[in-house]
């Protein structure tokens, strides 16, 4: 059948089913691959089916049984039971929006493709305003014509049942259990319950059952048992075969419908239920599933130990930008199966985008050599190669422990390892839990620090090479506890860079900096320029140069004596840094590149930024005495000369060194050799003995 055909196919459908003869041009159908359709309304059509999408139907067309258009919506839920089971046809829903909005889907073989004698296979009529099924089930819920499937052989009986049940239900009637299995496996997506008698000829209840529990999706419908006998080995042989209830005859219609209400009701909690709890992707618990259930296991087993397991996709955005989010999925569902097959007790859970955490008890084996070996073997079976998981271990889980807190060491132990790309593996350790506490003490001080004015910056001269005497200085911020012991540099700083409040903290130090200078000058003294750090988080922050501008133009003093350090990493080519650089030198401040050589170094970002002043990173001059080392050293100088920047060398430690920076033309020095960093009154003596 070719696609013009097709199209025209269903455009005569639909006309025909709702007398749109006269509005043709609203209705647009557009093939979408070879053998996908999509089927759109026009805006004149709006009303009539409540349109807040123009998607009202997708039929895809299946050759050979297989699905040409790929889509993460079907995958999972059509594809499987389409193959496994060899239907013809597969009916399927997505409901949307407040108004609870349906997009319906059909998939249906190509051969089969005429067999859709009634539109209302594809559900157009479902998306009407006053359409019962177009509003999607609540737990609880029981709209009118959910599906019954009523097996007896007593056509009385039938009857009976039939004409009671039908007021609010679609009733199918089997003579037999044969009859009854073909109805179940025709029409199991929509049926709610089965009422199933016991005694009847060719296939009888219990055979039924036995026939019907082979089948993973025919024993997902709930049976209820209708018996005339009060044999209790009847009703518990019905049990073992998967009944859900019983209806005694002579029927008893009040009991009969509050039978049936209340297994659709739990069937459609259970759904429900299911549906929140397990990730649509992997078939595993959600984090908030994880979070009930792991809970639940830590209770039902006090006397054991237990071990968390969370596994990272390193570089996961890398790897759906290069291969596509297609295998992105399948990746996924690997890893998931993957964990759910190795843990023969425990818990698996999707917890982000690319994390899983697993969680198991006594019986596993966790030490490095096994948690290695299962890494390798899971990295060579992967779908694309050199797939690299980063794990993070927390055994003998502390139990008392919220759920979120136990999950939350593991990714500790990761983050110990993130930059690490030669370790995959960590474990969480007590010296961890001491350093988080320490942490969380840090960060909860730092407001009173702040008000108490315990940080404060200590001022680390640099001295020109030639002449040997101080031409300027680096402001570096030291914490001051009221004991007088310090807090170090790196015990607060990168805690604070990663929680956002180092951008407090740099106005702060940039204010106590200007202040400094503002005394200096209404004593009369000469000033020198006391460079300020800005870290990459303040650098983004919206208005940082207007309040540094505010808080110099405060104080009174040149724009000039307070210069601003930027490290190369934090000024990696941009545009919204080459915007914010140009404001800072048009506002009149000096811009330093500090640590240059510690990062990954940019030639553009020296030539298209407007430094004035380059700084060598230490981790270079420990290097001078090699000639390579040397070689680096004495090029960077050339350059950033050849670029009308002064170079200043950092911690320099050595008299050999000092001088090999001298033949090199280097222009200032600072470092230990000289000074160490020096608090406010300590400085300012030495700049005057100077």
């Amino acid at each position: 059948m070719k696609n013009n055909d097709i199209i025209e196919f269903i455009r005569t459908k639909i006309s025909r089913e709702f007398n749109l003869e006269d509005e043709l041009d609203g209705i647009s159908i557009h093939i979408v691959g070879s053998l996908a359709i999509k089927i759109r309304l026009g805006r004149s059509l709006e009303n009539y089916f409540n349109g807040e999408s123009d998607i009202d139907c997708i039929v895809v067309v299946l050759e050979n049984g297989i699905i040409t258009q790929n889509s993460k919506i079907f995958e999972r839920k059509v594809l499987d039971t389409f193959l496994n089971n060899q239907v013809d046809v597969i009916n399927y829903s997505i409901v949307y929006g407040k108004k609870r909005n349906s997009i319906n889907i059909k998939f249906i073989k190509k051969e089969n493709l005429y067999k859709l004698t009634d539109i209302r296979e594809v559900n157009f009529k479902s998306m009407r305003k006053d359409s019962d099924n177009a509003k999607l089930l609540e737990p609880g819920e029981l709209p009118s014509k959910r599906k019954v499937l009523v097996v007896e052989d007593n056509e009385l009986n039938r009857d009976i049942l039939s004409s009671f049940l039908e007021e609010k239900f679609d009733v199918f009637l089997a003579e037999n259990g044969e009859e009854g299995l073909e109805l179940l496996s025709e029409h199991y997506r929509e049926l709610s319950v089965v009422l199933l008698d016991i005694c009847m000829p060719v296939c009888d209840g219990f055979e039924f059952l036995r026939r019907r529990n082979t089948d993973k999706f025919l024993s997902t419908i709930p049976v209820i048992v209708m018996t005339g006998s009060n044999s209790k080995d009847v009703e518990l042989q019905c049990l073992d075969l998967g009944a859900v209830d019983f209806i005694p005859k002579p029927y008893n219609f009040k009991l009969v419908m509050g039978r049936i209400n209340s297994v659709i009701k739990l069937r459609e909690s259970v759904m429900a239920l299911t549906a929140v709890e397990h990730d649509e992707l992997t078939g595993v618990y959600t984090r908030q599933a994880f979070f009930y259930h792991a809970k639940s296991f830590l209770k039902t087993r006090p006397g054991e130990r237990f071990h968390l397991v969370i596994a990272d996709i390193r570089d996961f955005k890398l790897i759906n930008s290069s291969y596509g989010e297609k295998v992105g999925d399948e990746i996924l569902c690997y890893l998931a199966g993957a964990y759910t097959k190795m843990l023969k007790t425990g818990l698996v859970s999707r917890y982000g985008s690319d994390q899983f955490v697993c969680m198991t008890c006594d019986d596993c084996d966790l030490s490095l050599e096994t948690v290695t070996k299962i890494e390798e073997e899971i990295a060579e079976h992967a779908p694309v190669p050199n797939l690299m998981v980063k794990y993070g271990v927390y055994q003998d889980i502390d139990k008392s422990l919220p759920v979120s807190v136990i999950c939350d060491r593991g990714f500790m132990a990761i983050r110990s390892i993130r930059d690490n790309y030669e370790c995959n593996i960590a474990y969480y350790t007590e010296k961890m839990k001491q350093k988080q506490m320490q942490d969380r003490l840090l960060e909860n001080r730092f407001e009173s620090a702040i008000k108490n004015k315990e940080f404060v910056a200590y001022f680390q001269p640099k001295y020109d090479v030639k002449t040997e005497r101080i031409t300027g200085a680096e402001s570096l911020v030291r914490w001051i506890n009221p004991d007088g012991s310090m807090v170090m540099p790196g015990d607060f700083i990168p805690l604070y860079e990663k929680d956002g409040l180092i951008v407090k903290l740099d106005e702060y130090i940039f204010r106590y900096v200007c202040e400094f200078q503002r005394e200096l000058m209404k004593k009369g003294q000469e000033l020198i320029p006391i460079s300020v750090n800005l870290s990459r988080t303040s650098i983004h922050h919206s208005d940082i140069v207007e309040r540094y501008m505010k808080i110099v133009e405060e104080n009174g003093i040149p724009f000039s004596c307070v210069p601003v350090e930027l490290t190369e990493t934090a000024t990696l080519n941009n545009v919204m840094i080459r915007d914010f650089t140009e404001k800072l030198v048009n506002a009149g401040f000096a811009l330093h590149m500090d640590d240059f050589g510690s990062g990954y170094s940019s030639l553009i970002t020296l030539s298209e930024l407007p430094f004035n002043t380059l700084k060598i990173d230490k981790s270079l001059v420990d290097c001078i005495h090699q000639q390579k080392g040397r070689m680096v050293v004495q090029q960077v100088i050339i350059l950033a000369h050849g670029l009308g920047m002064k170079v200043v060398a950092e911690g320099v430690e050595t008299a050999d060194q000092l001088e090999l920076l001298k033949e090199m033309e280097c222009d200032n020095i600072q470092g230990f050799y000289y000074s160490r960093p020096l608090p406010k009154a300590e400085f300012v003596k030495k700049s005057e003995e100077n």
